[in-house]
Formats: structure tokens, C-alpha cells, sequence
């Protein structure tokens, strides 16, 4: 009995221990509930989303944007501003800007002119930490950035300007960080002068002319260092078109050095002109015109592949031939010098691969017809040969020879009709065009002596009937031996 008893209230117990159990559950996911409720109303009080986004997409469909205004200020003070500022002097009069707080942050869409001429209006929002101006149509700043004590960021993206000063944000001294991408900028006039304190500046996106002057990104490391994206910087002029600007110009400073590095070089002119596509390799030209050279420089910086050496004194050529720096060169321009032997070319390396050679203007009177015959057929890359303007004296041979070559090669030799020889031998004034002479005009010949048969024709008819005279003795030799069965007597009494 007492057993039933307590089996009766132990159950009761159980009963009532799990109905505890269970209110308790309830109780505590009631109370994590209103707990996370009560979180998740305290964060969006404390951390309000802002009302508009810090990006110009999509701004013309914007209400203020038909008048050019500018919005009112967002909770979280940023001022948005369409097309223009219109409406800024007045809002500004209304103490609509600093009704919650003064304007930190401005992000300015699509300003509609060319020049961007209202940088002093920036001065009525003093509290100005960043501006943005993006998807504009101005090319320029009219006026250099004024004095402002809390602007530390400027982000231009996305506009036509194409040109900035140096100067333009010298004054804004708080500025630390300088956004230019993604705009038209071609060139810099040198390194931007920038607060001391300054940390970032981007210029990637623009269609950079790398023909201009962009060393001091490496002459000047502290300046180059605050340029985040230097190494982003491509170049979109027609010489140096998707090259890596910083490649660019490690080459310029290379070619710079070893041309300095040679006394005979410091005064010629040393350029880069092109960059070879998948190789990178650099391709240089030397100009050392008008410079009194009496003869070829001995040394050429690595790559060079033009050498431009006209209006000197140069009468030997033989570095081309023997001189393990102009191996590389292929056009030669030796205009206006005092070469007048250029058979030491022959049978060379380099007028078998030669592009250009310029000759104009020399004291050259013959050269090896057959040599330069032979390598201009040989030579694929050959593109143009100059030959006027020299003393050629057109004897017999060397000008038919000369004239054939002229004639064979006038795509080659594009100054061909312009080649002028003298051509008798008791009037050396006396110049014709060679492509225009005869060969009588050449050899001297007269239209009475050339009537005349010449001794060699006389011995040429002697020959000539001699041999028609063995034929026919063979002849007559065969017929009489088929009919008669035996040879004539004189071959009979032959020995």
C-alpha cells in the first residue's frame, strides 16, 4: 500500500517538475525575443543608413538635376548637387546646410560646361571634409583649388578634363588623398605640388601621352611613391600605345645614361621610338646632325636601329662593316657628308639587312654596280636607297650598268630620276639625268662612227663564214661517202 502510494507521488512530481521545465523554456525564448528586438532597435537608431549612395550613376534621372541644384543635406552630411550649383547661395542663406549639421562630405554630378570656374563657392561650406566630382563635361579648372581648412579628400573621376596645373590644389593644405581617374588627362607639367602631409595620389584610367615627360616618377622617388597606382599607369599615344608608362620611362632614363656616358654622344640627340610589341625590347634613334663629325661614332647605345648623321664630314663608313654596334642598325642617313667610297660594303652583313641608307649629297663618282645588285635582291627588309646629288661620272660600262640598276630598282631608289652623272670626258660640267642617256650619249659614240662597221664585226663576218664553210665541207664529206662508199681524196691524203 505505502509503495502504491509513493509510485502515486512520484509520478505527480515528475509531472509537475517537466511542466516547470517547459514554462521556463518558454519564458527564456520570450525574453531572447524581445532581447534581440530590443539590439536590433538600439543599432538602427544608433547607425542610421545614409539616405544616398556617394556615387554619380544614374544622376540626370535625379529631380534637382533639370535645374542644376543641389539636394538638401542628408543626415549624415553629405550635400549632392545635379548639373550644377544653383541653388547653393541659397540654401546656404536658409541655414538649410547646417540645420543638423554643416556639410562634410559634397559629391557633385554631371557639371555641364567646359571650365569649372566656381571652386571659390566650395569656401561657403567650411566644414568641408570630401568632394566629389564625377560624369562632368569640364576639360579644366579655371582657378587653382582655394584655402580649406578640413578638405582632406578630392575624387574627380569620370569627366572630359584634360589638363591640370600644378598648382591647381597647392593651397588645399589638409588634402591627403587625390583621386584623378578615370578622366582625359594627356600629360602633367610636372610633378603636382602637393601638401607636406600628403599620403595618396591615383591618376590610372587616363589616356596618358608617354612622349611627354614622366621621369620624375623615378628621378624623384619621394614624389613617385605617392602615386599608389603608378604601376597601373598605361600610355595611349601612337608611339607608345598600352605600354606600362614606368616601363616607358626606365627606357627613356636608360638611353639617357649610356648616351651621356660617351663623350662623342652628349651633344646628339637620343630617342626612343618605339617598343617592340611582345618583347618589350626598346628601339633607339641617334641623332648627331650638324654636329662636325668626321667620322662615325665608335660607340651606339644598346638597340639602336637609326643613326641620323647628316650635314658632317664623314668620308668612312667602315663601322658598318667591322663594328659590332651598328649591327643592329638598319637606317643609315648620311646625307650631306664627304663619303666617296662605298665598295667596302660588299659582301656585308649589313647591306644584306639594311631598311634605309641615305647617300645624298656626297662625292661618291662610281661604286660596285653588281654588289649593290646582288644585296638589294637578297635584302627583303631593304625599303629605300637615296643616290642624288653625287659626282657620278657615267663611263661606258658603269653607266649602262648604273642605269639598269636604277631602272630595276626606281620602287627602292625613290630619287632615281633625280640621279645625275657627267658623261664625256671633255666636259665634266656637263650633267644629264642617267635614266634619260643613251648608250651612244655614254660611250661617246657619234650617229656617223656608229654607221660605220666596226673592226670587231669585220673579225665576227670572218669567223662567222668560216664555220658555215666547215659545215658545208662536212656535208658535202657525208653525202659523197653514202653514195660512193669512200671518203673524198683529200681526206685520204690527211695524215
Amino acid at each position: 500500500m505505502a509503495s502504491r502510494v509513493f509510485q502515486k507521488g512520484s509520478a505527480k512530481c515528475f509531472w509537475l517538475f517537466c511542466m516547470v521545465v517547459i514554462r521556463l523554456s518558454h519564458g527564456v525564448t520570450d525574453e531572447s525575443y524581445e532581447t534581440t528586438t530590443a539590439l536590433a532597435t538600439i543599432t538602427t537608431k544608433t547607425i542610421p543608413m545614409p539616405a544616398i549612395s556617394n556615387s554619380c550613376l544614374d544622376w540626370s534621372s535625379a529631380p534637382e538635376a533639370a535645374g542644376g541644384n543641389c539636394s538638401r543635406l542628408s543626415r549624415n552630411g553629405t550635400l549632392k548637387c545635379y548639373g550644377g550649383m544653383n541653388n547653393l547661395a541659397a540654401l546656404n542663406h536658409s541655414g538649410k546646410l547646417s540645420r543638423v549639421q554643416p556639410a562634410l562630405d559634397m559629391l557633385l554630378c554631371g557639371w555641364p560646361k567646359d571650365g569649372f570656374n566656381h571652386l571659390r563657392d566650395l569656401q561657403k561650406l567650411p566644414r568641408l571634409r570630401s568632394l566629389t566630382i564625377e560624369y562632368s563635361g569640364f576639360t579644366e579648372f579655371k582657378f587653382d583649388f582655394p584655402e580649406m581648412s578640413d578638405l582632406q579628400t578630392i575624387n574627380i573621376s569620370w569627366t572630359n578634363l584634360t589638363y591640370i596645373s600644378s598648382r591647381t590644389f597647392k593651397r588645399v593644405h589638409p588634402l591627403k588623398v587625390l583621386d584623378l581617374r578615370w578622366n582625359q588627362l594627356i600629360q602633367l607639367d610636372g610633378p603636382l605640388l602637393l601638401p607636406r602631409n600628403f599620403e595618396q595620389l591615383y591618376l590610372a584610367g587616363n589616356p596618358w601621352n608617354c612622349t611627354r615627360n614622366f621621369k620624375w616618377m623615378l628621378l624623384q622617388p619621394e614624389k613617385g611613391r605617392l602615386v599608389v597606382d603608378r604601376d597601373e599607369l598605361i600610355c595611349m599615344d601612337r608611339k607608345y600605345k598600352e605600354r606600362q608608362m614606368l616601363l616607358v620611362m626606365h627606357f627613356k632614363l636608360e638611353l639617357k645614361k649610356q648616351c651621356q656616358s660617351h663623350e662623342e654622344l652628349r651633344n646628339c640627340s637620343c630617342l626612343m621610338h618605339h617598343i617592340l610589341p611582345k618583347t618589350h625590347i626598346p628601339l633607339y634613334t641617334v641623332n648627331c646632325s650638324h654636329l662636325q663629325f668626321h667620322r662615325l661614332p665608335a660607340f651606339l647605345p644598346d638597340n639602336t636601329t637609326t643613326l641620323i648623321i647628316n650635314d658632317n664630314m664623314i668620308t668612312d663608313i667602315n663601322p658598318l662593316r667591322d663594328n659590332p654596334h651598328y649591327r643592329h642598325v638598319v637606317d643609315m642617313q648620311l646625307e650631306n657628308n664627304q663619303i666617296s667610297n662605298v665598295d667596302n660594303l660588299e659582301d656585308t652583313f649589313w647591306l644584306q639587312n639594311f631598311r634605309l641608307l641615305n647617300l645624298r649629297g656626297n662625292n661618291l663618282r662610281k661604286l660596285h654596280v653588281y654588289a649593290f645588285d646582288n644585296a638589294l635582291d637578297d635584302n627583303e627588309n631593304a625599303n629605300l636607297l637615296l643616290l642624288s646629288r653625287n659626282p657620278w661620272h657615267c663611263t661606258c660600262k658603269f653607266g649602262s650598268r648604273m642605269r639598269e640598276l636604277l631602272t630595276k630598282y626606281k620602287d627602292l631608289v625613290r630619287d632615281a630620276w633625280n640621279v645625275s652623272c657627267t658623261y664625256r670626258l671633255d666636259d665634266d660640267q656637263l650633267l644629264a639625268k642617267v635614266l634619260t642617256l643613251s648608250r651612244q650619249e655614254m660611250c661617246n659614240i657619234s650617229v656617223e662612227s656608229d654607221s660605220h662597221i666596226h673592226p670587231i664585226d669585220w673579225l665576227n663576218g670572218v669567223l662567222a663564214s668560216l664555220i658555215l664553210l666547215i659545215l658545208g665541207k662536212l656535208a658535202y664529206d657525208y653525202y659523197y661517202y653514202k653514195y660512193y662508199g669512200r671518203v673524198p681524196w683529200i681526206v685520204m691524203k690527211m695524215p
